[in-house]
């Protein structure tokens, strides 16, 4: 009985690990900590466009490895770079990016541009192929990413106005 519970354990806790993972592909991500100012804000534009394109726009598909690398390269200039909040983040670039969609010529005119990013990211120390040890990059993507999220959307210090 106690082996048939730890089993029904173990399985429970592998199963929510790929749960949380919601079946992405984790790959190496590249350094974006060159980029500040204008610049990260001008390439995170062209990232998330490029995501936005390639998940919308027929002839422009990736595959879920390149997917990875340009929603975690977006997520490294928004919440790393640039600290940007959660809201700001969408506001910013992500609405602009989906409006940008409903004109004309879009995917013709961006479209090529895909190729061009995942270039870029793979030249900044990304990879297009998934990692060996998929568990093990999870939980290392997992923490990375719950730390950049709680330092960009943390209060900022100084005075505050009070009555």
């Amino acid at each position: 009985m106690l082996k048939k519970a730890l089993i029904s354990g173990l399985l429970l806790v592998v199963g929510a690990q790929q749960a949380a993972a919601d079946g992405k592909i984790f790959v190496q991500l590249p350094d974006m900590t060159s980029y500040s100012g204008a610049e990260a804000e001008a390439f995170l534009e062209r990232v998330v466009l490029a995501n936005v394109v390639s998940s919308n726009c027929a002839g422009y598909e990736v595959t879920d490895e390149d997917w990875s690398l340009l929603t975690d390269a977006a997520d490294l200039l928004a919440y790393g770079q640039l600290k940007l909040t959660t809201d700001d983040y969408d506001t910013n670039y992500y609405t602009p990016a989906f409006e940008a969609l409903d004109e004309a010529g879009t995917c013709e005119e961006k479209g090529p541009d895909v190729e061009v990013v995942l270039g870029e990211l793979v030249e900044l120390g990304g990879s297009r192929e998934a990692l060996p040890d998929q568990d093990a990059a999870y939980e290392e993507w997992r923490a990375l990413m719950d730390r950049l999220q709680a330092e960009a959307n943390a209060p900022t210090s100084g005075k505050t106005k009070t009555k």
